[in-house]
């Protein structure tokens, strides 16, 4: 019995699904009908494009093809050829194969798609396209396509390449030697290194990089402990996090001179690095202490002293990256720029936890204040920033800078970041920028000095509760009269900061474009369809007091991405968040007792649900095609799982366990052998969990009592079904499409008039 099969084509599947999804969240309108029941069509895997039906000659003992994608090995391994025409070997075509030891591919083959080799641990020698082991024309590589190949030594990549994903050759511990592509050839498609390319290959010493690449990303060479040696290409501009993180006998590095930022943790374990510190620490000259590399990047400084630090920074200095002085942070009390320095690039959090740290003029080139720079220097009082043109601070600068006091906010700067003055309890005032546009999340949430904020027309966008515990905020609130119709307080280009609800109704006025209060004091309840279709909200905290969120209230609100629901909420409507297709995250309040019918139906981007002990049931298509979601906790009391609750998502689809049971519920059966024995601890069948292509033959433990709506429902080469204990009822659409089923019905059962839709047999 294979375990990929089902995963491959219900990947295959999910990739049109999101197709056909988006195009009907384009124009979301109102749907009351029941998704089709009925099996999802194969879809044409992802980078390809469709192509003439072609006769492809092979074996299919050995290979299961569709099209010219070659979906899954299923052969005794060993040497294996791919078949002639073939132009894409499919994800996880060979995953888990470990007994296959080579591959000879067709010219013809153009992709090689995610995972198709993950863990193929029998695959052994060189991988060229010198040698046609690789195709000359191959042209897609994708995510961890040859990951934990732990047999492989040598890689040689065609120069046709235009793409490569992620993870390619991550764990492969007996590769010695790669050479990849000068450039990726995928048009206005800048040339890097994908994260994590080459992690965990510990015995490579030999790498030729691509020769035109701007960047390594995240953690490329990680773990790469043989790597003596690299010669940087001559245009590389930024080294992520922890490129060279455990490369610890890399002592000889060629930098660019283009290259001014480095992510945390890049060199530092490096024999490079290392000897770069003793020899700084050597030096008598302060200016010689710094270690700079490429574009006179700072990448550390070693102080002379084991005492407080004063930092002057050389004129010729044009970047400072991440970690440079976190050696010494602690102790570091002031930071001195030359009126004529060439500084000009700041990398994130560089002073961040300066807790000694009390003021700092910022060097005119400045334009962006990286994320987290200031973070945590709760003594910081003054940062001159008149000089400088700034266009951007970002995420947490000057997160709990609880006593700066003041700060200029040139007219330039069009984005504050998420919690970029978070808790900065000593501001009194924030006048904001002509320009500014956006202001983030907690963006000043908790500055509880602050009693004003002056808007300026342009900002168009606020984040959640960005300005939540403020004086200002708080008095916005604040009436002379208790007033009887609802107030909007609308600022800059009709932003929606706050609503104080006293009216049953809500009707928001015409001039709101778009809603960044999220707090609508004075609610009990968000009834139907309050904001059905709505463009508005962007995030919402629904708050305490609210008991109940209606019917459709947020159906289609295509822009909605956060949601914060308080634990006053009891109920949640149907299809309430139905189709909302940018929400990432929700948090189900303990006070909720069950999911309704189609509440987060079609949430594509929906990673994380964290649902409550106090759940007994979820209803159907709840959570149907919300693919992102990888992984969710049913919690022990939820006794109730609808009709293809989770069909689509992630957690549903690659779950490949012959009986995916939960709370004694069976969602799905997977196995492809012909004849069935549901586990005796099952209870119930989920809608929709037999779908299944190649069962024929099914007992029921006497566990089961009621076959439920869609349980059997396009399995369409079962014939036979043996009940082992007493049915008393057999639902709507049980048995649909079971064309080749014909079986005596249960005496004493109740039938459903449709239980046997689409079942010539037994309607014959």
């Amino acid at each position: 019995m294979r375990r990929h099969w089902k995963s491959a084509r219900k990947a295959l599947a999910l990739l049109l699904a999101l197709v056909l999804v988006a195009g009907l969240f384009v124009g979301c309108k109102e749907d009351e009908s029941k998704p089709s029941a009925t099996k999802t069509p194969t879809a044409t895997p992802s980078g390809s494009t469709p192509k003439p039906n072609v006769q492809i000659t092979y074996d299919a003992t050995q290979f299961d093809i569709v099209g010219t994608t070659l979906v899954e090995y299923i052969g005794d391994g060993g040497a294996v050829v791919i078949p002639n025409q073939v132009t894409v070997i499919g994800t996880n075509a060979f995953a888990g194969c470990t007994n296959v030891t080579s591959i000879e591919f067709p010219k013809s083959v153009r992709e090689i798609e995610a995972y198709a080799f993950d863990g193929c641990t029998g695959l052994t020698g060189v991988l060229s396209y010198k040698d046609n082991s690789f195709p000359n024309n191959l042209n897609y590589l994708g995510e961890a396509a040859f990951r934990g190949c732990t047999g492989i030594t040598e890689v040689h990549i065609p120069n046709k390449i235009y793409k490569m994903g992620t993870q390619v050759f991550d764990g492969c511990t007996a590769l010695v030697k790669a050479t990849l592509p000068d450039q990726f050839l995928e048009t206005n498609s800048d040339t890097y290194l994908p994260e994590y390319t080459f992690r965990g290959c510990t015995s490579l010493t030999e790498v030729v990089v691509p020769s035109k690449a701007i960047r390594f990303d995240d953690g490329s060479f990680e773990g790469c402990s043989s790597l003596e040696s690299i010669a940087l290409p001559d245009k590389l501009e930024i080294l992520g996090k922890e490129v060279f993180a455990g490369c610890t006998k890399l002592a000889n590095i060629t930098f660019s001179k283009s290259l001014y930022q480095i992510g945390q943790g890049s060199l530092s374990d490096t024999a490079y690095y290392k000897t770069a510190l003793e020899e700084a620490g050597k030096k008598e000259d302060d200016a010689d202490r710094y270690v700079m590399i490429g574009r006179s990047t700072i990448i550390a400084y070693v102080p002379a002293t084991t005492g407080d630090v004063s930092l002057n920074i050389p004129d010729k200095a044009y970047a400072i990256c991440d970690g440079a002085f976190d050696s010494f942070i602690n102790r570091l009390v002031a930071v001195e720029f030359s009126a004529s320095g060439k500084m000009a690039k700041f990398g994130n959090n560089i002073f961040k936890n300066a807790t000694k740290l009390q003021s700092i003029e910022l060097p005119s080139k400045i334009q962006v204040i990286p994320d987290g720079l200031f973070d945590g220097c709760v003594n910081l009082k003054q940062v001159n920033t008149t000089k400088n043109r700034l266009t951007y601070i970002g995420a947490y600068a000057f997160n709990q800078c609880s006593s700066l006091e003041e700060i200029f906010l040139p007219d330039a700067i069009t984005t504050i970041g998420d919690y970029a003055f978070y808790g900065c309890t000593s501001l009194k005032t924030i006048l904001f920028p002509s320009d500014i546009v956006t202001i983030g999340d907690y963006a000043f949430k908790n500055c509880t000095g602050i009693s004003e904020f002056t808007f300026t027309l342009n900002l168009a966008d606020v984040g959640v509760q960005a300005f939540d515990n403020t004086i200002w905020y708080n008095n916005l609130s604040n009436y002379d009269t208790k007033p009887t119709k609802n107030q909007f307080h609308i600022f800059g280009d009709g932003v929606l900061i706050k609503a104080d609800i006293f009216e049953n109704t809500i009707v928001i006025p015409e001039e709101v474009k778009s809603i960044a209060a999220f707090t609508f004091k004075g609610w009990t309840q968000i009834g139907d369809r309050e904001f059905y279709g709505s463009k508005l909200p962007k995030s919402i905290t629904i708050p305490a007091g609210v008991t109940r969120i209606g019917d459709y209230a947020f159906f289609c609100c295509e822009n909605l991405e956060t949601v914060f629901i308080a634990n006053t909420v009891t109920s949640i409507g149907e299809k309430a968040f139905y189709g909302c297709t940018k929400i990432t995250s929700i948090v189900i309040p303990s006070s909720v007792t069950s999911i309704k019918d189609y509440c987060f139906y079609g949430c594509s981007a929906l990673e994380e649900v964290v649902l409550p002990s106090s759940l007994t049931s979820i209803g159907d298509y709840a959570f149907y095609n919300c693919f992102a979601l990888k992984d969710i906790t049913i919690p022990a009391s939820v006794s109730k799982i609808g009709n293809y609750a989770f069909s689509g998502t992630a957690w549903y689809t690659y779950n490949s366990q012959d009986f995916f049971v939960v709370n004694n519920i069976l969602l799905k059966c997977s196995s492809s052998d012909e004849k069935v024995t549901i586990p005796a601890n099952v209870i119930a069948i989920c809608g929709g969990a037999f779908e299944n292509e190649y069962i024929k033959d099914v007992t029921v433990p006497a566990s089961i009592t009621k076959i439920t709506e869609y349980a059997f429902s396009g399995c369409a080469s079962m014939t036979n079904i043996h009940f082992n204990g007493t049915i008393s009822a057999i639902e709507s659409r049980a048995f649909n499409g079971c064309k080749a089923l014909k079986i005596t019905v249960p005496a004493g059962a109740t039938v459903a008039e449709d239980a046997f839709a689409n079942c010539p047999l037994m309607n014959g």
